[in-house]
C-alpha cells in the first residue's frame, strides 16, 4: 500500500471527487472530465489518485468496481440492465 493509501484509505469521497469518479465510471477521459468541471487534467489525475486510496483500491477500474458494490455510484435502471450480460439481462427482463 501507498503512503497516501495508508494515510487516506476508508476516508470519506468528497462531493467533487464523487463527481469525477461517476465520471470516471461513464468512461471519460481526465480531460473530458476536466473540461466538464472546470479543471486540468492534471488536477482530475491527482483526484482520481485520492479516490484510488480512500477507496484501497488498485486501479481506477477497481476504484470504480467498488464504488458500484459500496452504492457510492447509483445507477439508474437502464445503466444498470447495459451493464449486465446479455443472458442474465434477459433473466431479469423475464422475472417483471
Amino acid at each position: 500500500m501507498t503512503l497516501l493509501g495508508e494515510i487516506l484509505e476508508g476516508e470519506p469521497l468528497t462531493e467533487r471527487e464523487a463527481e469525477v469518479l461517476a465520471a470516471a465510471a461513464n468512461g471519460d477521459t481526465a480531460a473530458e472530465t476536466g473540461a466538464r468541471l472546470h479543471l486540468s487534467s492534471e488536477t482530475v489525475r491527482s483526484y482520481r489518485k485520492r479516490i484510488i486510496a480512500k477507496l484501497g483500491a488498485r486501479n481506477g477500474t477497481h476504484a470504480v468496481a467498488l464504488a458500484l458494490r459500496k452504492g457510492l455510484l447509483p445507477l439508474s435502471r437502464e445503466r444498470e440492465l447495459q451493464l449486465l450480460p446479455r443472458r442474465a439481462q434477459s433473466a431479469r427482463e423475464l422475472r417483471r
